[in-house]
């Protein structure tokens, strides 16, 4: 029970760090609560969860190795990188030229992946980050492989408490203050941080598309 504590609360702390990161999930958050939908943000956290929680059970029974192969490996970074190329250009070239903003965002259409719903598009978003599924393939496997010989109970409750609810919170957070703080947020403030967000994932794109043609070339 002390190692399990132990594990959860280590686990929680690095799962902190990676939720805060900026990302699709964080951008779409932020996007979402300019548009007034302040639960969008949790809903995307719960359809993160979902698909998460799946892969999780995979992990415990094998996946993670699968995952680590080189040919694997590459085909996910590549694939990936092109969706946050997609995204991240789009977002801040909209941000740049002031077609995104505060005022037009709350009767805005919702973009593209949000058409399929909050809770589908945090699992597309999911399944497309590269950096997502080669987290839990290195740094995530060793705790629930660590976790899961206790059982699929404990190992259930310790990815929803050290791990999910970083998630949660931090995406409900953005959600909820981007559309309450709409009033004190401000254009310029919300364009340069969408433009920020966008950035980043255009630098992202080119790092995993980047370790994902090293890694492919290594697989073939």
């Amino acid at each position: 029970m002390t190692s399990l504590l132990g594990l959860g609360i280590t686990f929680w702390i690095i799962s902190l760090s990676g939720a805060l990161s900026p990302g699709p999930l964080t951008t779409l958050a932020i996007v979402e609560g300019a548009r007034g939908k302040r639960w969008n943000g949790a809903r995307l956290a719960l359809g993160h969860g979902i698909v998460e929680g799946l892969l999780v059970l995979a992990l415990a029974y094998g996946l993670g190795t699968w995952l680590r192969q080189p040919l694997v490996g590459g085909i996910i970074g590549i694939g990936g990188g092109a969706f946050l190329l997609w995204m991240g250009y789009g977002l801040a070239v909209g941000a740049w030229r002031g077609e995104l903003s505060l005022a037009q965002a709350q009767h805005s259409k919702p973009t593209a992946v949000m058409s399929l719903g909050p809770i589908a598009a945090g699992i597309l978003l999911s399944l497309s980050n590269p950096y997502w599924s080669l987290w839990w393939a290195t740094v995530g496997t060793r705790y629930i492989v660590s976790v899961s010989s206790a059982g699929l109970a404990a190992l259930g409750l310790f990815y929803l408490l050290a791990h999910w609810t970083t998630d949660l919170a931090w995406m409900a957070g953005l959600g909820w203050a981007t559309a309450t703080g709409r009033t004190w947020l401000g254009e310029r403030t919300y364009r340069a941080i969408l433009l920020v967000c966008g950035l980043f994932l255009v630098v992202m794109s080119g790092v995993f598309a980047y370790a994902g043609w090293i890694s492919l070339m290594k697989g073939l």
